[in-house]
């Protein structure tokens, strides 16, 4: 049986209502490349701090690349895991909001040396914000409660 499709969705059977935690998915999986070039991303900038923390980029591009890639597993067998899809996709939307939320930490503790805002911060809490969504749209797919 073919997963449901409306008319119309060019996201695909795999994406349909679930499109923002694929995006989330890949935004991982591309700061990882990112990060995997060679040179210093991160000492340009504001997020120098967070070169600062101890991980050296390898570390963390890891990092990212393993949830990302990740939470690409449990999206595409969601529908094929009806106990755990729901499960693994509560877990990387946890992940994902406490990943977005640490980065705008991260700006913030920034802006509040340099004194100066960064536009980045807005983007990043919006960013956290859907993946509490996505928390609560998992739980509900579930049928689980939260604990």
């Amino acid at each position: 049986m073919r997963p449901y499709k409306r008319q119309g969705d060019l996201a695909g059977a795999f994406s349909s209502n679930r499109l923002f935690e694929w995006v989330m998915a890949i935004a991982m999986l591309l700061i990882a490349l990112t990060l995997a070039f060679p040179g210093d991303s991160l000492d340009r900038g504001a997020l120098r701090h967070l070169a600062d923390s101890g991980m050296s980029e390898n570390a963390i591009s890891f990092i990212f690349a393993l949830i990302g890639s990740a939470r690409c597993v449990a999206l595409f067998a969601n529908g094929n895991l009806p106990v755990y899809g729901p499960i693994l996709r509560y877990i990387g939307s946890v992940v994902g909001a406490l990943f977005w939320s640490y980065l705008m930490t991260v700006l913030a503790y920034d802006s509040l040396v340099t004194a100066k805002n960064s536009m980045m911060m807005p983007l990043l809490g919006s960013l956290a914000a859907g993946e509490v969504v996505s928390v609560k749209r998992a739980v509900r797919d579930g049928r689980f409660k939260l604990l």
